[in-house]
């Protein structure tokens, strides 16, 4: 697939979201998880060196995002992002966990009970530059709340979509305006 189609590809599957703004990745996850039909554990790992920072663990029942733990918030946002991507495109992989492994990760889930497994480790595969696009998609139309507050109330959200809307056409109009 093309560039150009990979990215169409994504833009369609990112509309059909229900993306919060401003972005929150956990309400993402619980939206995703709700339109999925089940739920998305996320967790905090400290990686081994030259291990994955991100895997995505399918079971019968659950979903699990692991990301490393020591990465900077918006890297572990990215991560996350990552892996909700390979959860959306509906990936698979021949990869293969091991007893020990699925016991470090997960120490009460039965290794019998993981579906599918994806890691990630590099963008080579058409898996990972699906994923890649979604989350470099997903987070750069993301609208973030002004620095320091968490939550904007709904009358400031409110004020600052109209300050946007007059902003957008006024440059359509006037298209020195920047």
């Amino acid at each position: 697939m093309s560039l150009y189609g990979l990215h169409r590809r994504c833009k369609a599957l990112i509309r059909s979201l229900d993306i919060p703004s401003p972005f929150d990745v956990h309400a993402l996850c619980q939206n995703i998880a709700q339109q999925q039909g089940r739920p998305i554990q996320l967790k905090a790992l400290a990686m081994p060196a030259g291990s994955p920072c991100g895997l995505w663990v399918s079971t019968a029942t659950n979903y699990y995002i692991f990301y490393e733990k020591q990465a900077s918030p918006f890297h572990q946002e990215h991560i996350i992002v990552h892996e909700l991507g390979h959860l959306l495109c509906g990936h698979t992989t021949a990869a293969v966990m091991t007893d020990e492994t699925s016991r470090l990760l997960m120490p009460t889930l039965n290794p019998n009970m993981v579906e599918r497994i994806l890691q990630r480790t590099h963008y080579s595969t058409p898996e990972e530059k699906e994923a890649e696009m979604i989350a470099s998609l997903i987070l750069q139309g993301a609208e973030r709340a002004p620095a320091g507050l968490n939550r904007p109330t709904p009358e400031a959200d409110e004020t600052i979509r109209r300050v946007r809307r007059l902003l957008v056409h006024r440059h359509e109009r006037h298209p020195r305006i920047r």
